[in-house]
């Protein structure tokens, strides 16, 4: 028995995705390899106060970010047909996640790294909306398949 899975996400997506997920791979580089360097010299820590906690908070953060560039490079090679869920998922996380974490917590720290993250949103959200559009145009038949 056959069974075929219809791919429905354009080339675009998944090459956006796969690229998504080498930029986290070099973040992860950032916030682990070069952690002092990226605290003091982009997120603007002041490690003169529990150095230790901000440092092991953002290698951490780190970690995570090694783990979801490589997940995002799988999704893009083995699992296309759930790559337009992925790039609605990671806005509503790190949204999510902002306001849940601003409720109780607020920076002085310059936050180097914002309009990165506002970047990687605004393309996650982007992606997601012309794939919409892609199926759209695909299911009308105003696009070649």
């Amino acid at each position: 028995m056959s069974t075929t899975i219809e791919l429905d996400c354009p080339k675009f997506a998944w090459v956006i995705m796969a690229m998504l997920g080498c930029l986290d791979l070099v973040r992860g580089f950032f916030h682990t390899v070069l952690l002092e360097y990226a605290a003091e010299n982009i997120m603007g820590l002041d490690l003169a106060v529990a150095r230790d906690d901000q440092l092991l908070l953002l290698g951490t953060f780190g970690i995570s970010n090694y783990l979801t560039g490589m997940m995002l490079i799988l999704v893009a090679m083995k699992a296309r047909n759930i790559v337009p869920y992925v790039f609605l998922a990671i806005p509503v996380s790190y949204i999510s996640g902002a306001f849940l974490i601003n409720r109780v917590a607020s920076s002085t720290a310059a936050l180097g790294g914002l309009p990165m993250i506002i970047g990687y949103i605004t393309v996650c959200v982007g992606t997601f909306i012309a794939i919409l559009l892609w199926k759209n145009l695909k299911k009308s038949g105003r696009l070649d398949s």
